[in-house]
């Protein structure tokens, strides 16, 4: 080890941070890389893995522009190339337009997702997708509910994430916009039962509760629900929440404020704008990650962004009634990757999986992204130390093939599987438009593990992704009809 190196993992030792590797090289497979047009553009959102075939969305792109529904089967024995099909071309009214969230599974051979905007009135959509009757048969796509049926909108507007799906058997999501004081909602749909707002966000003094809630949601064993609002707070910089369903002949769900981030009003050590989703490890402990602030080489700057923990009473390392945050990791070295926009997952063996949208060793801008892992906590119960899996910068002269992860990853027989956002330094102009183009239009990627790769774990969600054969992923309950 370098004499430079030797110091740094010192010092990092000195302040409880985990050594991290200094330098990954970009060691992804790409299994698809969207051509625009028709093909499909950006896809932002993650995958699901079912029954050995991932299905997903592109945000742009299509026969109409307005976004695709596509599935990716893996290559037949003897050959290398995925084969992408195309199961639905969103035509804005009445099926929704620019899916922004991926898809999940309702246990009765039907998806379910959302659109941004489109449907009915303009609002964004829940759908349903459909599979033929038989396989030479179209996939159809209908639309459960329009948001903003009525003026005022209180039923939200804009729904940006993934839905849940709860034990109940009614889907559960959130809606980025809207309702009373059009700072977002988290709605219940269910066959047989009206649409209903379970919550209605900034309805405590100046938004105290949160706004603007982006990502989606998870669910605990007894039903409670756990996510994020971007902003709001008591820093008006983003909240970490859970919804507790209401008490026998109640009606209204409880939400309580398990963090409210930037609590040094200024540095922001502890996280700023948390953009995704939480997940439980493997110790019942919830992880998520900021897209800026933790600690930072700049005293300028409001930092790269933060893993985070949140404790919860009587768990190991918190002795109080409250849940208790602390910082996993700080991205202080745009190196090793900044801006973790995507939800972490957990596998089996307790490590994290994460990306980040931007850093990785970089020889122009601010860096294509990163593939991250965290290993089980240190011994003082919140420290992991980071390994950068994967850096999507490329070489000094070459094109870059990935950049800008998209999603959370999934772990699938070994590998990680994710998307890109957009790919090539030319960026994404020549992808908005109805003509084919091979560069900028996002891509499928695959990160191997190595022998002995962990499973995956169901995380305490109801909609983790399934169908592989993995006994430790739970089966999800079933959306009735």
């Amino acid at each position: 080890m370098r004499p430079v190196y030797r110091a740094v993992a010192l010092i990092l030792a000195l302040t409880g941070f985990a050594w991290v590797s200094p330098c990954t090289a970009d060691n992804s497979t790409t299994i698809y890389q969207f051509k625009g047009g028709d093909d499909g553009t950006w896809p932002y959102a993650g995958l699901l893995e079912y029954q050995g075939e991932f299905y997903g969305t592109t945000w742009k792109g299509g026969t109409s522009g307005y976004g695709t529904i596509f599935k990716l089967t893996p290559p037949a024995k003897g050959q290398s190339a995925w084969t992408k099909t195309a199961l639905h071309n969103f035509t804005s009214n009445p099926d929704g337009a620019y899916p922004w969230a991926g898809l999940i599974h309702g246990g009765n051979g039907n998806f379910y997702g959302t659109t941004n905007q489109g449907g009915e009135w303009g609002w964004g959509t829940v759908f349903q997708l459909s599979p033929p009757a038989n396989p030479q048969g179209e996939w159809t796509v209908s639309t459960i509910y329009s948001f903003c049926p009525q003026l005022g909108c209180y039923d939200g507007t804009y729904p940006q994430a993934s839905l849940l799906l709860g034990a109940d058997g009614a889907l559960y999501g959130t809606a980025s916009k809207g309702g009373g004081l059009n700072a977002g909602t988290i709605f219940r749909l269910k066959l047989g039962e009206p649409f209903s707002v379970i919550y209605d966000f900034c309805n405590v003094g100046p938004c105290l509760d949160g706004w603007h809630p982006v990502a989606e949601l998870i669910a605990d064993k007894q039903g409670a629900l756990y996510g994020t609002t971007l902003y709001g707070g008591d820093h008006n910089s983003g909240t970490a929440f859970k919804l507790t369903p209401p008490a026998a002949g109640a009606s209204d769900w409880t939400q309580t404020v398990l963090k409210s981030f930037c609590y040094d009003d200024y540095f922001c050590n502890d996280g700023l704008y948390p953009g995704s989703g939480l997940v439980f490890d493997t110790q019942g402990n919830l992880y998520g990650t900021t897209l800026f602030g933790g600690v930072s080489n700049d005293p300028y700057s409001y930092g790269g962004g933060t893993v985070f923990k949140l404790t919860p009473p009587g768990n190991p390392g918190n002795d109080t009634t409250s849940w208790e945050e602390s910082v996993t990791h700080s991205f202080t070295n745009d190196q090793l990757g900044v801006k973790p926009g995507a939800a972490l997952i957990v596998d089996s063996q307790n490590n994290l999986y994460g990306t980040t949208r931007y850093g990785g060793p970089h020889l122009r801008g601010s860096g294509d992204g990163t593939v991250f892992k965290l290993g089980p906590p240190h011994s003082n119960g919140t420290h992991r130390t980071l390994t950068v899996l994967t850096s999507f910068s490329p070489p000094r002269g070459l094109p870059a093939t990935n950049t800008h992860p998209g999603g959370a990853v999934i772990l699938y027989q070994g590998a990680l599987y994710g998307t890109t956002s957009y790919g090539d330094t030319r960026g994404p102009a020549s992808c908005d438009n109805l003509e084919t183009s091979e560069v900028g239009c996002g891509t499928i990627f695959k990160v191997p593990l190595g022998a002995g790769a962990p499973k995956p774990t169901g995380s305490g969600k109801s909609n983790e992704p399934h169908g592989s054969g993995d006994d430790s992923v739970p089966a999800p309950p079933t959306v009735p009809g």
